[in-house]
């Protein structure tokens, strides 16, 4: 790690878990538009990392398009209200962590979530003083490969460094033309990593 000189960081697997208040505003908006069915925060977990239309469509493709439309404008709603109240939980000694890598190192994070959700991330813990800058899938609808492509260049990053825990969250970095560090602690499984960390603060020994 001594010639990067920034982190771009994923956001559910690797910095917090917020599987169990995402699960309660999904089920809730499912059942505003007719339909009784639980989603559980394993469901959540297993899906974290792809974008989210993706993940509608896996879970909700019996739902007709009109209904979806609804669904997903009050997903939105709620999902952003609930995290900003009762928020989700970070993986142990992130903070401390951060606040030492801000120090030598510009942070930044790209998801996949929809627009609000780092925001609401970022409020809940006061974090905002350790992040240059974000982007998501709901933004402009782009791929994670892409939004990782943006923040370098908006940024002007010469060596940045992308940290995930799926093998979607690789693909997207390799694509983008960005080294990957596996957050092996997270929610996906990838085998024969490169470059791995058993748990946050590791990432201070690289």
């Amino acid at each position: 790690m001594k010639d990067r000189e920034s982190i771009i960081f994923d956001l559910d697997g690797t910095l917090w878990d917020a599987s169990e208040t995402v699960y309660r505003a999904f089920n809730d908006s499912i059942r505003e538009i007719g339909f009784d069915i639980n989603v559980t925060s394993q469901q959540v977990r297993d899906f974290s990392g792809l974008k989210m239309d993706d993940i509608f469509e896996r879970l909700l493709g019996f739902v007709p398009k009109e209904k979806f439309e609804e669904f997903v404008k009050i997903y939105n709603q709620k999902e952003k209200e609930y995290l900003r109240n009762h928020g989700g939980k970070l993986f142990p000694n992130v903070e401390t962590t951060l606040e030492k890598l801000s120090e030598n190192y510009q942070l930044f994070i790209v998801s996949n979530c929809m627009a609000g959700y780092i925001e609401a991330f970022l409020d809940y813990y006061d974090f905002r003083k350790y992040f240059k800058d974000f982007e998501c899938f709901g933004n402009a609808n782009l791929p994670k490969d892409e939004n990782i492509k943006l923040i370098v260049n908006r940024n002007d990053l010469q060596n940045p460094v992308y940290v995930g825990d799926t093998i979607w969250d690789k693909e997207s970095s390799d694509k983008a033309g960005v080294y990957f560090i596996y957050a092996n602690y997270g929610f996906g499984n990838i085998e024969n990593s490169e470059q791995q960390i058993e748990k946050f603060e590791d990432l201070l020994e690289l």
